[in-house]
C-alpha cells in the first residue's frame, strides 16, 4: 500500500466520520489500522498537510482540522466572485465535445452521488471542477480558485452530510453544463453562485461545516 493509498483512504475515513474534527491522529493508531508501515503514514500525513486537508501542530502532531463557519463562509463567497467570473470563459471556449465531456463527468458524480463511497464522490466532484475550470484563461486565477477550492468549503471534510445536499450538488453540476450548452454567461454565473453560497446558509443555521461545492 502507498503513501497516496493511505491518504485516500484516511481522507474517505474523515469524510464518513471515522475520524471526527479536531480528532488527534495517532500515527500508531493508522499503523494499525491500514496496516502498513509508519514511514508511509508518516508520508500520507505529510501530503495532506501540505494540501491544507488536515493540521499539524508542532510538538503535538497531526489533526483533523477544526469547524471554523465563520471563516469558511468568507472563503466561500469570495470563491462564488472568482469561479463566476472564470465562468465566462467556459462560455467561450467550451466546445461541443467538452460540454459533452462535462455532461458525462456530471452522470459520474450522480452515480458516485447514488451509489459509491465517500471517496468516490469527492473524486469525481474533483474531476468535474477541474474540467470546468480548465477553460479559465487567467492562469493565476485558474490556480487561485484550485487553491481556494482546497482551503474552504470545497475540503472533502464535512462534505455531502445529507442526501439532499448530494441532490443539490448533482442538480447543479447538469444545470451548469445546460447553462453553457446554451451560451447563457448569466445563468452559468448564478448557478455557480448558487452551488457554492446556497449551502454556506447550512452553516449559518446549523453552526457547522456541512457544504457540498
Amino acid at each position: 500500500m502507498t503513501p497516496d493509498d493511505i491518504s485516500q483512504l484516511l481522507m474517505a475515513d474523515i469524510n464518513i466520520g471515522i475520524f471526527r474534527r479536531g480528532e488527534w491522529l495517532k500515527q500508531i493508531d493508522l499503523e494499525r489500522r491500514y496496516s502498513c508501515t509508519r514511514i508511509k503514514v508518516r508520508n500520507a500525513l505529510s501530503y495532506l498537510h501540505s494540501q491544507r486537508l488536515i493540521e499539524h501542530i508542532p510538538n503535538r502532531g497531526y489533526r483533523v482540522p477544526e469547524p471554523n463557519p465563520s471563516r469558511e463562509k468568507e472563503i466561500g463567497e469570495v470563491r462564488a466572485l472568482l469561479e463566476a467570473h472564470a465562468a465566462a470563459d467556459a462560455i467561450e471556449r467550451a466546445t461541443t465535445a467538452d460540454i459533452d465531456k462535462l455532461q458525462s463527468l456530471a452522470e459520474d458524480f450522480r452515480d458516485a452521488a447514488y451509489n459509491g463511497t465517500s471517496f468516490a464522490q469527492m473524486e469525481a466532484n474533483r474531476a468535474f471542477h477541474t474540467v470546468l475550470y480548465g477553460f479559465c484563461q487567467n492562469e493565476f486565477l485558474h490556480e487561485l480558485i484550485l487553491d481556494m477550492r482546497r482551503q474552504g468549503p470545497a475540503a472533502p471534510i464535512g462534505q455531502w452530510q445529507t442526501m439532499a445536499q448530494l441532490q443539490n450538488s448533482t442538480q447543479d453540476h447538469f444545470d451548469i453544463v445546460e447553462a453553457i450548452r446554451q451560451r447563457d454567461l448569466t445563468a452559468l454565473r448564478g448557478i455557480i453562485a448558487r452551488h457554492i453560497t446556497g449551502n454556506l446558509q447550512e452553516i449559518d443555521e446549523t453552526g457547522t461545516s456541512e457544504t457540498s461545492v
